[in-house]
Order: structure tokens, then sequence, then C-alpha cells
């Protein structure tokens, strides 16, 4: 009996838990609960280890866990083993695979390998790993989504991150299909995060040229403009713009007047605004 007991301990130890919560922790310090329209009410990152010394995002924490509320209010649990961390401050909710519930985007890091891209779904039975990226190769290597969008018309949503924004600086679009993600575009030299920054949303969509198909907009690889680019009919910059410095602020995209405006924040506190149209 004693056998049977450690065995299950190491299993636990070793392997994630995905539980149903009768309470719930709170939601990391510095992050962001994600409100959602289909089966997730709400979802957050919880639980903050230190066990992965790179702290890319200015905290000295980590999140270790996903904390998902359903419509229904049931709450489930997602709880990484110790060789990984979510390494990230936002949950994104897409429906990714059009089945009519939302799948959950967010950076999950190995001590070992460093980050990789995650997918993750949520319904009555538990939070579940549906799908990832290969790991970038290396310990404190790390990747910063960009955005999810259909961005090259087809239907079809594509999830764009920068990997290894603070050296290489690659631009890459990700496609969930039945047999996991599938990249499906890349350009180099763009950067969507400066190394120790809380702010991750260096980016916005909108539909610059006009073609009903989404654009995204990202600096460039030295953050001193402003880049929109498409994937339709192929991977193409349509517009730059100079920023008047380096650009080390979350993006506030405003399109609600005469005049679609983007107003990005520099290292030196000053605001431009850029007009998109």
């Amino acid at each position: 009996m004693f056998h049977l007991k450690l065995i299950a301990i190491l299993f636990l130890a070793v392997f994630h838990v995905s539980a149903s919560l009768a309470q719930s922790p709170a939601p990391l310090q510095n992050s962001f609960v994600a409100k959602g329209e289909k089966q997730i009410a709400k979802a957050w990152l919880a639980n903050p280890t230190t066990r992965y010394q790179h702290f890319v995002l200015g905290n000295r924490f980590e999140a270790s866990s996903i904390v998902v509320e359903l419509k229904g209010g049931q709450k489930h649990q997602y709880d990484l083993p110790t060789d990984l961390v979510f390494e990230d401050r936002h949950l994104r909710l897409a429906d990714l695979d059009q089945d009519g519930t939302d799948e959950i985007v967010v950076v999950m890091s190995s001590s070992r390998k460093g980050a990789a891209l995650a997918v993750f779904s949520a319904d009555a039975n538990g939070v579940k790993l549906k799908a990832q990226t290969p790991h970038i190769g290396l310990a404190f290597r790390w990747l910063n989504p960009a955005g999810i969008a259909d961005f090259d018309g087809d239907g079809q949503l594509e999830i764009a991150l920068v990997q290894k924004p603070h050296l290489t600086k690659r631009l890459e679009f990700w496609r969930l299909t039945s047999n996991g993600l599938k990249q499906v575009a890349a350009m180099p030299g763009f950067s969507n995060h400066r190394n120790g920054s809380r702010n991750q949303l260096m980016s916005a969509i909108y539909d610059v040229n006009k073609d009903g198909v989404d654009d995204l907009i990202i600096p460039s690889g030295d953050r001193r403009s402003i880049v929109a680019l498409t994937l339709s009919p192929k991977s193409t910059v349509l517009k730059s713009w100079e920023a008047g410095g380096p650009v080390d602020g979350d993006f506030d995209l405003r399109v609600s007047g005469p005049t679609p405006q983007l107003i990005v924040t520099l290292a030196n506190g000053v605001k431009r605004t850029i007009e998109l149209d």
C-alpha cells in the first residue's frame, strides 16, 4: 500500500493536473483576466513560481497554472509539471478550429528548451493541451504573440508571433490544423517587446489597404518604425511609418473617429499618433 501511495504522489509531481475547483487561486500579479463570449466566461494565469529564472516580463515569477471558469460556473485548473511555466501575462481566447468553442493561446516555456506557443481546450471535462509549436530549443529563449486573425483571407485564423523578439526577431504565422499547429508564413526583422518590459501588446490588427482582409501592424526590428503587412495574397509589407524613436509600450488602436489612428508610446514616454488611412 505504501508503494502504491508513493507511485501516486510521484505521478502527480511529474504530470500536470487538470481538476475541477470549488475555490480558485487569484490571478497572477500584473496579469490580465481574459473574458469570453463562448463556453469560457473567464480565464486567468495563477500560482506564481520562481522555478524558471528568466523573468523576461520584468517580474521575478511566472505562472504555473491556468484557471478557467465556464459559462455555467464550473471552474477548472490546469497545473504544469515542474519543468514548465507559463511565461506570459495574457491568455488569448479564439475559436481556432471553428467548432463553436474558444481555445486558449498562451506562451509555455521549458527550463531546458525555451518557449513554445501552446493551445489549450476547455470544456466540462477540464482543460487540456491541444497543440503546441516546437520549443525554440534553448533555455531563456522566448516568443511573444502578436495577434490572432484571418491574415490571408482564406476564412481560417492564423496566430502571429515573434520568435526571439530581442535576438533573431522572426515574425511567424501559425494555423491550428487536425495535425496540430502548422507554420504558414514567416518574415524576418520585427520585434514586439523590450526585454524586461511588462508590455506585450506592441501590435495591432486593422485592414490598412481596405481589401477586406485583416493586416498586422507591428514594429520593425529596431522598434523605430511601424510596419503594416499582409499575407494576402502573399507576405507583403503594405506601409510603414517612422515612430520618431524606439517604441516601448502597448499599442492603442482607435477606429471610432473619422480617421483611424494608432497611438504608440516611445521609450522617452512621448506618445505618437499615426493616422492609418
